[in-house]
């Protein structure tokens, strides 16, 4: 049997689809990330600290966004292991902020309720865990982990 010019065009191809599958299967494959279920050290670092926006001063937010996050005195009434108060509405952090955040649990959802982020349980509301974002918070954790 004698190659013609069909034959080449057919294998080159049956080689590039080939090969655009075995990349496509191997972009798409199951990632090994692992999945939060309370805040991480890096969740900690997404935010900015002590930067202006426009005319004014912010002690903690998403500068890229232009996001600055006050402080409410509604976060003290939210604790760990205790459900999230009835008499609050859970709004979910601003998404683009939860993107830089390390993924969590399907079943968790993350709450911003002023310098404060929540994780709680979307079924029954238990609060999971509590990360405060002040800057004076942010400061004791960088010298904890200093040691």
């Amino acid at each position: 049997m004698k190659l013609n010019i069909d034959h080449i065009l057919t294998g080159l191809a049956v080689a590039a689809i080939g090969g655009g599958a075995l990349a496509l299967s191997a972009h798409s494959s199951v990632s090994s990330a692992t999945i939060a279920s309370q805040f991480t050290p890096n969740d900690q670092a997404v935010f900015d600290r002590n930067f202006q926006i426009a005319d004014r001063s912010c002690e903690v937010g998403y500068a890229a966004q232009e996001l600055c996050f006050e402080r409410t005195a509604l976060e003290d009434r939210i604790a760990v292991g205790e459900p999230f108060p009835e008499t609050m509405y859970p709004l979910a952090l601003e998404w683009r902020a939860k993107l830089a955040l390390d993924r969590k649990a399907d079943n968790l959802k993350t709450v911003r309720i002023g310098q404060t982020l929540i994780l709680m349980d979307r079924e029954d509301r238990m609060v999971v865990d509590k990360m405060d974002l002040s800057p004076q918070r942010h400061a004791e954790s960088a010298l904890a982990a200093e040691g």
